[in-house]
């Protein structure tokens, strides 16, 4: 009877080491957010660099999104213990001599995420996917920061009539001298704070976004440079601000009318610039597609190959071939941090209800 109390002495010490005032809670903030932060990010820059490749190839975009991660833990402890009297081995052996007891102490602990994943299909994605974005929506990137030749270079088929280059039923048409050095200057003229955008009234008490040139304590050559953008695109050369519009020209010399392109566009035009091995080519798998040419740097370069490159920016495979970002490809990098961007500029609407797969991640 006396084994009760030596047990649970022996048990006593053992529970609150498995207990105590331990938490796993906080440190698994610490030790999981970042590495699903950036698992996202990664998952994310791959899948737009595989569609960008699948448009190369003529085959069909499609976005996947993860909305949602549950992490979840368990911790088990589990403690038994057995005592008993036992048979005194000598007549000389006193009676704590004849007690014994055992003492087993297990624990378990789980890590069992659940990760659900949600297809972007159905009407409003196909809408998100093809509707161009708002001419007003590419003005107030200028206005964030976002580089000018880089904004209108992705989302931008024409600015009054001057043409950016394009692609389109596999042909490539290059862009209009003037357009590659309108976009270079007012980039110049945004670094210097001379252009900008302001919302005002039109006359239906409607916000209507304005394009404004700064002509106030200006560099002499930035401002002849602007004035011969100005004669390029056939604007009042008296006026400083002019109201934005979407279309391929403008209906008067008070307006800059902005063809944009929908995300399907910007996808294709990128996809031009992808790298394809010559035995796709050869066997038909990936048109054949001019040269860009020109003076300026490629928006976009994606290489090819057969084996997985060593460290690089992000990469996919894609019919049996690598295809890559290079890590010290500035140019390429912004694009495509642009272009996530701008894939969330054209998620708009109402979510529709999708199927949403859920996986739990042993």
């Amino acid at each position: 009877m006396r084994s009760r109390p030596l047990a649970l002495a022996l048990l006593a010490p053992a529970l609150v080491g498995l207990g105590g005032c331990k938490h796993f809670g906080p440190r698994s903030i610490v030790a999981d957010r970042l590495p699903y932060n950036e698992a996202v990010a990664l998952s994310w820059k791959e899948q737009t660099l595989l569609n960008v490749v699948k448009m190369r190839y003529m085959d069909t975009p499609f976005f996947v999104d993860v909305p949602q991660i549950t992490s979840g833990y368990t911790l088990q402890g589990i403690a038994t213990t057995n005592g008993g009297i036992f048979p005194p081995v000598s007549n000389l052996a006193n009676f704590s001599q004849q007690l014994g007891a055992t003492l087993n102490l297990q624990a378990a602990y789980q890590d069992r995420p659940t990760i659900s994943y949600q297809p972007q299909t159905g009407s409003q994605f196909i809408r998100n996917l093809t509707t161009p974005i708002n001419p007003g929506s590419v003005m107030f990137l200028l206005q964030s920061g976002y580089p000018a030749d880089i904004v209108f270079n992705l989302t931008v088929d024409s600015i009054n009539g001057v043409r950016n280059r394009s692609v389109s039923g596999g042909q490539l048409r290059p862009a209009d001298p003037e357009f590659v050095w309108i976009t270079q200057t007012l980039r110049k003229a945004q670094i210097a704070g001379h252009v900008g955008i302001r919302v005002e009234k039109d006359k239906d008490q409607k916000d209507a976004v304005a394009f404004f040139f700064q002509d106030k304590d200006i560099d002499p050559e930035l401002a002849r440079e602007l004035a011969a953008v100005r004669k390029a695109l056939r604007l009042d050369p008296d006026l400083g601000s002019f109201r934005v519009t979407f279309g391929a020209t403008a209906a008067n010399p008070n307006e800059v009318a902005i063809l944009s392109r929908s995300i399907f566009r910007i996808l294709q035009e990128l996809s031009t610039f992808v790298d394809v091995p010559t035995d796709h080519l050869a066997r038909g798998i990936a048109p054949p597609f001019d040269e860009p040419g020109g003076d300026a740097a490629p928006l976009f370069k994606v290489f090819s190959g057969a084996k997985k490159p060593c460290d690089p920016f992000v990469s996919v495979c894609y019919e049996g071939r690598w295809f890559w970002v290079e890590k010290h490809d500035v140019l390429s990098k912004r694009t495509m941090a642009n272009l996530l961007v701008l894939l969330a500029l054209a998620d708009t609407g109402a979510k529709e209800n999708l199927p949403v797969i859920t996986i739990q991640a042993n």
